[in-house]
């Protein structure tokens, strides 16, 4: 299991309508004059003294994958390729030196398939001054293979590709498992596997360092399913050939694409591109769909930051710079003082009844009821909006009445929809006091265990506890949620477990309904010692997933919930219904439930994006914040007002809007066909090359383009960028080399720094460099004039045209020629008006002899009457203007060449 990743955050309020999200958007864009101009941020550059990035201060990767699917596990890769005792043999060729700079190992069922394409590939290397030694491999033994790169590397070689299934080393981080070529570039620091599994779980300074020495490149599409694994490895060889001869380019730029949980780090590709940087940052517009839309304008190098798995890239929709608002409707039987207490991150601002009563323009973290103002509520129906403001990360609030002395008032009602137009209907009531046993911790690899295991030391279906007792080493303890969702994590918010909830249901009489269940992620259930759900899933929060026919006894009835995790959100929801959703009679509970406090159900509108903290609170998006009095569904300026269900405590705007998201998954890479050379994932687990079609690989092979992806095979990713773009940036260094630097600056590596970067994996030639190229039209051929430049020429440079078309092959683009028809390197045009000299045709000049005379007469005649050549083009015969050439033409140039007629039409051809 990946010991950074996260999964989703529990989304209280379910799946949204995918409509209603493209309606948000297309409303957001229309208000972006006001707020952010753009869907891009302004570039963040990297100051003169980068500051050293820590990754405990910042979000940590999160795996992010549909239907449950987690990281494919060592059992699993030895099962598929089981360890077998190596065969090295060297592959001899006039050129090989055992002190050779660079040296690759092939694995040999695959070699005799690629042996002309790796044999052009040792030839590029050896053209740009490397000396080159070849080995194949048969079977492999990790070990074995770090005693090879050793022998080769005190031999002369600081570079290594590894071509076809070479063996992964695996390694163990905090209970995560792993595979990590860092093994194989580290060759004097200690690995040790203390429990002989095969994974390494031990990495120290040993006799030299924890930093590598070498750096290595994998072309590995033994796991790709899109052609054979030699097609692929064949095609790309003949890629990386293309691109050093500079016929494979792209425009001279990168691409910061960033998910908002970064929306404010620097990944400093300006260090190599400059201002040649275009950056997209703001949350809830850094979609999946638009991702694909700006690499298909064309990048040379692309950093994107998301949340992902093996398989592909998750972009969420979680707002940044931006506000929001919430608003309710709240009942109170008697006009009375009330203090309303509220918590918000960042910037609060709060009208009750149409007027302002709080407003606070803050930049910091939600503290329950930090804010409090003296308010008087009307006898009825009261209007409560909130509009909070957000800079990044958290966006979160929360309010609640009480009376003078703090104590929250038990007869207060809440309903999101106008009560003029909606009166109140009822609904079946969710449990929200119980008995809490927990947490449970487990290990990460036995998530599938943790339903079925019996953390208690009781049978499960037999237990009846009381507030107090033990059992399972943890205390039967009461709590109780304001909200409908009761959230586990907010008690002990650990990972890899479980934890029990028990309730006493007390029925009047003996009775048949629903239980209605919300849960993250799994859940096992049992009433009255009956198991009636067994759920053993991962994934986020949603209300009422699950609705099961039960028995309620007269009487008691017993209730326990058992919820497993795996880390993120957890908790769940539980109430008896009837099947239309209407309350089942004569329940009460025990635990008795207490008074509503935090309101936790709210009618949601926005966000509305503006990167201007000093407007963003104080702006009216709504034009009309005092007098509005919306429904569930109204239309909004942005979009619409919609119902949200959450725990109050806070309430986690985040989680409204963040509602799922888009992927870009391997396939979507395949299909897409992006025009990008190099990339840098900064992302949890597309590195992960020992999975079926894994994301890194997907990019770079059976695809036009792609060279190289740098990702990781687990959580965590690269940080402190400016140290590998720093090295990037300089003359002639390698993508590998500048790998190599970057690694090297961050040993040696604490805790927190072995989770973050040990499953870094270079895939694709890692001798390859970034050809430089000033590209003014940015179509991916280079401008005349820079001697430096190494992509090709461009042969119109005022003007994108990257298929470079040229008609009459004369050196000139058509999109520059001012002739495309004819051959005219010169470009000549004595009368300036934009058509070359060899485009200005004379009229009549049939023959094209640059005159009008009785020639063009008789050209004219054995064209029209004898089938004789035609004029070329056939519009400079149209002497008289009749739209062809025909014999009247001849007639008009014998009346003008003999009889003074009138003289041919200046203009005749378009």
């Amino acid at each position: 299991m990946l010991t950074n990743c996260d999964k989703d955050t529990p989304n209280y309020c379910g799946d949204k309508n995918d409509m209603k999200k493209i309606a948000q958007l297309t409303a957001v864009f229309m208000v972006l004059a006001f707020a952010v101009g753009a869907t891009s941020s302004e570039k963040i550059t990297t100051p003169a003294i980068p500051q050293k990035q820590d990754g405990r201060e910042i979000k940590k990767l999160e795996w992010h994958a549909p239907e449950g699917i987690l990281p494919g596990q060592y059992a699993e890769y030895l099962q598929m390729h089981p360890l077998e005792t190596p065969q090295f043999t060297a592959v001899l060729t006039d050129k090989s030196r055992l002190d050779a700079d660079i040296s690759v190992l092939v694995d040999l069922s695959l070699y005799s398939q690629i042996t002309a394409n790796l044999n052009q590939y040792i030839a590029d290397l050896e053209s740009e001054g490397y000396t080159v030694y070849v080995s194949t491999i048969s079977g492999g033994t990790p070990q074995s293979i770090k005693d090879w790169v050793t022998s080769r590397y005190t031999a002369g070689s600081e570079g290594f590709v590894f071509v076809g299934d070479i063996t992964a080393a695996w390694a163990e981080v905090s209970g995560s498992q792993f595979p990590c070529d860092l093994f194989y570039m580290d060759l004097d620091g200690n690995w040790q596997d203390n429990n002989s599994d095969g994974v390494y779980e031990v990495h120290t300074a040993g006799t030299g360092d924890m930093a590598p020495e070498v750096y290595i490149g994998r072309l590995y599409a033994h796991s790709l399913s899109y052609d054979t694994e030699a097609n692929m490895v064949n095609d790309y060889f003949s890629k990386a050939h293309a691109y050093r001869l500079g016929q494979l380019t792209q425009p001279w730029r990168g691409l910061e694409y960033v998910e908002e949980d970064w929306y404010d780090m620097a990944v400093n590709l300006d260090l190599v591109y400059e201002d040649s940087v275009v950056r997209y940052d703001y949350g809830y517009f850094t979609t999946g769909a638009d991702y694909l839309d700006q690499m298909d304008l064309g990048q040379h190098f692309v950093t994107v930051c998301a949340h992902s798995y093996s398989g592909g890239h998750h972009f969420g929709t979680r707002p940044t710079e931006s506000a929001a608002y919430a608003h309710v409707y709240v009942y109170s039987p008697t006009a009375r003082a009330a203090k309303l207490l509220l918590g918000s991150d960042d910037g609060i601002r709060v009208l009750l009844n149409g007027s302002l009563v709080y407003s606070n323009d803050r930049y910091g973290g939600w503290t329950e009821d930090e804010f409090e103002v003296d308010v008087s509520l009307l006898e009825g129906w009261n209007r409560l909006l909130c509009k909070v403001s957000q800079g990044g990360g958290s966006f979160r609030f929360s309010a609640r009445f009480s009376d003078l002395a703090y104590a929250s008032f038990p007869d207060l009602e809440y309903q999101v929809d106008d009560p003029a137009t909606h009166p109140m209907e009822e609904e079946a009531e969710f449990i929200r006091d119980w008995l809490l046993n927990g947490f449970h911790e487990d290990i990460s690899d036995n998530f599938w265990n943790y339903l079925t295991t019996n953390y208690l030391g009781y049978p499960e279906s037999t237990i009846n506890p009381s507030e107090g007792q033990v059992m399972g080493g943890h205390t039967w303890t009461t709590a109780g949620s304001s909200t409908p969702y009761v959230d586990l994590s907010a008690y002990d918010d650990h990972d890899f477990g479980a934890c029990y909830a028990f309730v006493r249901v007390y029925s009047t009489t003996e009775q048949t309904c629903q239980l209605w269940l919300g849960y993250d992620d799994g859940a096992r259930v049992w009433l009255n010692g009956i198991e009636i759900l067994y759920d053993n899933v991962y994934g986020g929060y949603e209300a009422d997933v699950s609705k099961v026919d039960v028995n309620l006894n007269a009487g008691e009835n017993r209730l326990l919930v058992k919820v497993s995790e795996w880390m993120g959100g957890h908790g769940f929801s539980a109430r008896f219904s009837q099947t239309d959703g209407s309350p089942v009679s004569g329940l009460s509970y025990d635990p008795l439930p207490t008074p509503i406090a935090h309101i936790g159900s709210w009618l949601i509108n926005g966000p509305y994006p503006n990167q201007d903290i000093g407007t963003r609170l104080v702006i009216d998006y709504l034009e009309g914040e005092d007098v509005i009095v919306p429904s569930e569904g109204e239309a909004a300026p942005l979009g619409t007002w919609e119902a949200s269900l959450n725990t109050g405590r806070p309430f986690d705007l985040v989680t409204y809007f963040d509602t799922g998201g888009d992927w870009v998954y391997s396939s979507t890479v395949q299909e897409r066909d992006p025009p990008v050379l190099f990339y840098n994932l900064f992302s949890c687990g597309p590195g992960r090359f020992t999975d079926d079609d894994y994301l890194a690989g997907a990019y770079i092979f059976n695809t036009t383009t792609a060279l190289i992806t740098i990702a990781s095979s687990k959580s965590g990713s690269m940080l402190n960028f400016h140290d590998f773009s720093g090295p990037l940036s300089e003359d002639n260094k390698t993508i590998g080399q500048a790998m190599l630097d970057w690694f090297q600056a961050q040993a040696p590596f604490d805790l927190w720094e072995k989770e973050w970067y040990y499953g870094m994996v270079l895939n694709g030639d890692p001798t390859l460099q970034l050809l430089f190229c000033v590209d003014g039209d940015g179509d991916g051929y280079g401008d005349p004039g820079y001697s430096e430049n190494t992509c090709m020429t461009d042969n119109c440079p005022a003007a994108f045209n990257p298929m470079q078309e040229d008609y009459d092959q004369d050196g000139i683009g058509d999109s520059c020629d001012n002739c495309i028809d004819v051959h005219n390197s010169d470009q000549l045009d004595s009368d300036g008006d934009g058509i070359g000299d060899a485009c200005a045709y004379v009229c009549g000049d049939a023959n094209n002899d640059e005159g009008v005379n009785v020639a063009d007469a008789v050209f004219t005649i054995n064209y029209v009457f004898k089938g004789g050549p035609a004029p070329d083009p056939d519009c400079i015969g149209d002497a008289n203007g009749d739209g062809s050439t025909n014999v009247a033409d001849a007639v008009y140039l014998i009346a003008y060449v003999f009889s003074g007629g009138l003289p041919p039409l200046e203009e005749c051809c378009p």
